[in-house]
């Protein structure tokens, strides 16, 4: 995922949004969405393997049928969030007419993926987003948003309500949730990606993907060793490019998973 740029066109996003949560609503129509079960009934057969460090997940094709390859060398657990994830993507692969299609006539080789929002390739970030609104589908997402104040719970809670990740949530939550956010994720002090809600109030930070604005819990983590698991305030001047001198003391609020190197903040207007 880039720093602000769709990573995904606009027509891919509804296009894909209205397949994943289609499917999601046939196959599932209520509780939680289990990718395995799709794969069974539409006769894709798929197997859980150590493959060492080259791929997080595979779709192959044995003309004309279909095998999933996931790797529990990067994914520890055959039910983790992340497997969960990783076997939603490939089935994107699978139900994105353009990936099948060119495996079938085998103008592209076996998807390898290593899934996340990592990949700059345009398949791979389709088949992330298509996971993202199959494991979260945009009714029953919308439905228990409503009416809620924003906290960092909420995002908490729909996380364990679909399984997935805290990261894949709060995108998912950026997409289609009921309160304008922000996710930065940085690595080593360094901001690898960032993206926002369509109207969230600001959409550059203060140093663009160079660093981290000092004045921010994620910054503290790596320059401090400071740790924080509670949602912290902050200023609009602290993590944007301000451009009115009277939005510079908004109130914002912070909250960062911090594990190693790695560092997840999410930021929200009071």
């Amino acid at each position: 995922m880039p720093e602000r740029n769709d990573f995904i066109s606009r027509n891919d996003v509804v296009e894909l949004n209205d397949l994943a949560s289609g499917i999601a609503d046939y196959y599932f129509p209520h509780g939680q969405i289990d990718p395995i079960i799709i794969a069974e009934k539409t006769s894709i057969s798929y197997s859980f393997g150590n493959y060492e460090d080259s791929f997080d997940g595979l779709l192959e094709c044995l003309n004309p049928d279909f095998h999933i390859f996931i790797n529990l060398d990067r994914l520890i657990q055959a039910y983790s969030e992340r497997a969960r994830f990783t076997f939603a993507h490939e089935l994107g692969h699978y139900f994105i007419d353009e990936h099948r299609n060119a495996l079938l006539n085998g103008l592209s080789p076996s998807h390898c993926s290593n899934t996340g929002f990592k990949n700059r390739n345009r398949a791979e970030r389709q088949a992330d987003y298509f996971a993202s609104c199959l494991l979260m589908p945009e009714n029953s997402f919308r439905k228990y948003c409503n009416y809620k104040k924003f906290e960092f719970r909420i995002i908490e809670e729909l996380s364990k309500k679909y399984g997935t990740s805290i990261s894949a949530t709060a995108l998912r939550f950026c997409a289609i949730g009921n309160h304008p956010i922000m996710v930065v994720y940085s690595f080593k002090n360094c901001i690898k990606w960032y993206w926002s809600s369509i109207d969230f109030r600001f959409k550059w930070l203060k140093y663009g993907k160079d660093r981290l604005p000092e004045d921010t819990l994620a910054s503290e983590y790596f320059e401090l060793n400071r740790k924080s698991d509670k949602t912290e305030p902050v200023f609009a001047m602290d993590w944007f490019n301000i451009k009115y001198e009277n939005q510079a003391n908004l109130p914002f609020k912070e909250r960062c998973l911090m594990r190693g190197e790695h560092c997840l903040s999410i930021i929200w207007e009071e």
